[in-house]
């Protein structure tokens, strides 16, 4: 009578065990599962940023182009850009060719932004992208 009590207690708890492994499994992937969805969120928010920041970089080379270099006027066509594009243009660092530069030579612009991955905060793990985005044409206007 012991004997046959002890064998269905020690086959209760394999069972409980094999469903407490089961569950483990399914939670444990499940949390795996959440890191990675909010990981994808987090890369597709760096892309979107990084092209919102191309286009107002695109932009603004245009009118550097017809103005021959960058000056306080185009940073400020530039902010007014990335304000639309939803992005905060007091953390875009800039660095444009000057004025004055002669039609048919080059005009650049690079925007460097700081994006901060969100989805590694619960992690107590800050992590912050550089993304940087370059552009250059010719200028168009003949100085004399």
């Amino acid at each position: 009578m012991v004997r046959r009590f002890v064998t269905k207690l020690i086959s209760k708890i394999r069972e409980k065990r094999q469903g407490f492994s089961e569950t483990t499994v399914i939670v444990y992937s499940l949390f795996l599962f959440m890191i990675f969805a909010v990981l994808y969120v987090d890369l597709y928010g760096y892309f979107y940023t990084k092209n919102n920041l191309k286009q107002a970089v695109d932009e603004t080379l245009i009118l550097m182009k017809f103005e021959n270099g960058f000056d306080r006027q185009t940073e400020a066509y530039f902010e007014a850009i990335a304000d639309k594009l939803g992005l905060a243009a007091g953390e875009i660092h800039l660095n444009g060719t000057p004025k004055t530069v002669q039609r048919g030579e080059a005009v650049e612009l690079t925007a460097s932004l700081d994006y901060e991955v969100k989805g590694l905060k619960p992690l107590n793990y800050p992590l912050t992208v550089n993304i940087k985005v370059h552009s250059e044409g010719l200028a168009h206007s003949k100085i004399r």
